[in-house]
């Protein structure tokens, strides 16, 4: 009989043990450990199913996981997550119709659950149909907030729209219903930042939005010339060119983008000349041989998919009380390399001039020379 007991307790501690360590697995999020329990399906409990499946997603593979959540499901789990989670597996397999039905029965299940209806929503989104994801992303927010994301596709659907006045108050309201741990939070930053600068022209605004957002991830570098392109707008030149040295400093740790440890220049600065857009970009590598580049701006064509003209500021030889930096041009026809009578002295080259130096060629006020003498400012 002792024997027995023993027995039955070691199965019991086994037992005990054995689903401790799939919830420690599925707590620390240690995925990859935890679909190594696949080949023990048949010892596992409904809940431990769900989690080898959820980890199977986490890990992208779709197929995995919806077989043990409906292995869950067959073993008695039957609430709103292990069908919303398969709904969401079903989703990315673009099986919509599928998809739809499980997020149904978790909606029916859990009805004022905002990520259910949010995800209701996303399914007509990636269909192409927004405006009925309008509807669902709509109800969502209407629902105790526990979510918040369905407050930004709100927003986003009506930026879409091309409805700007009301994309940019819907966006402040998700500022404030989103949490700071969503990513969505720092996209909402984003678009307020795009468009407080492109729409409102409220250059302090843009700021504002893109300071926020590199203060939550100061390692993305991807708003850095944003911010300094909305300060630039604003006329305040030092913040800018001291956004432009922590950019400076990323490069030479090569920290930032493929694109931009390769092209070596960032955009600083872009306007409106005749209807026409002018984009500034600055160098990230110091002029130092006779010829090198520090900016190069461009001027786009009405459409503004192409480029018109190219404009480079270039180091030249430096002469006794001459110019160290000049005006240039590379004519997008012939190949031509044109040089203004306009240069400067120092190595400090005010984006202000520079862009009144360029407005003067396209303005007819300012002919290329072959002269050597330059007028310097």
């Amino acid at each position: 009989m002792k024997n027995v007991i023993t027995f039955t307790f070691t199965i019991l501690l086994y037992s005990f043990s054995y689903g401790q360590k799939v919830t420690e697995l599925y707590n620390s999020k240690d995925y990859k450990e935890l679909v190594k329990l696949e080949k023990k399906a048949d010892k596992l409990t409904s809940e431990e199913l769900y989690m080898v499946g959820y980890a199977f997603f986490q890990l992208e593979n779709d197929d995995k996981a919806i077989e043990f959540y409906d292995k869950a499901i067959a073993k008695g789990l039957d609430n709103g997550f292990v069908h919303f989670h398969k709904g969401v597996s079903l989703c990315y397999q673009e099986k919509y119709v599928e998809a739809l039905k499980e997020i149904d029965i978790a909606l029916k299940k859990e009805p004022n659950n905002q990520e259910f209806m949010n995800q209701k929503g996303q399914i007509y989104r990636y269909q192409g149909q927004e405006d009925k994801a309008l509807d669902f992303f709509i109800e969502a927010t209407k629902l105790p907030n526990t979510f918040g994301e369905p407050f930004f596709w709100v927003a986003y659907i009506y930026h879409g729209k091309q409805d700007f006045k009301k994309a940019l108050e819907l966006y402040y309201e998700a500022l404030d219903k989103v949490s700071p741990h969503n990513s969505y939070y720092i996209t909402t930053l984003q678009s307020i930042g795009q468009l407080e600068f492109t729409y409102t022209k409220n250059y302090k605004k843009s700021a504002n939005a893109y300071t926020k957002a590199i203060a939550l991830n100061p390692k993305d570098y991807e708003y850095y010339p944003k911010l300094i392109k909305a300060y630039n707008a604003g006329k305040e030149y030092a913040k800018a060119d001291s956004v432009f040295d922590l950019m400076k400093i990323a490069y030479k740790r090569k920290e930032l983008s493929e694109d931009d440890m390769k092209y070596k220049n960032i955009a600083i600065d872009e306007s409106d000349w005749n209807g026409q857009k002018v984009a500034v970009w600055k160098y990230l590598v110091d002029p130092e041989e006779t010829l090198d580049i520090s900016y190069k701006v461009y001027l786009l064509t009405k459409a503004g998919d192409k480029v018109e003209r190219t404009f480079m500021i270039e180091k030249t030889i430096e002469l006794p009380n001459g110019p160290k930096h000049l005006l240039c041009e590379k004519d997008k026809k012939t190949g031509s390399h044109f040089t203004y009578p306009y240069g400067w002295k120092t190595d400090t080259i005010p984006l202000d001039d520079l862009k009144k130096a360029i407005e003067l060629v396209l303005e007819g006020k300012m002919k290329p020379s072959a002269s050597s003498s330059f007028g310097t400012k």
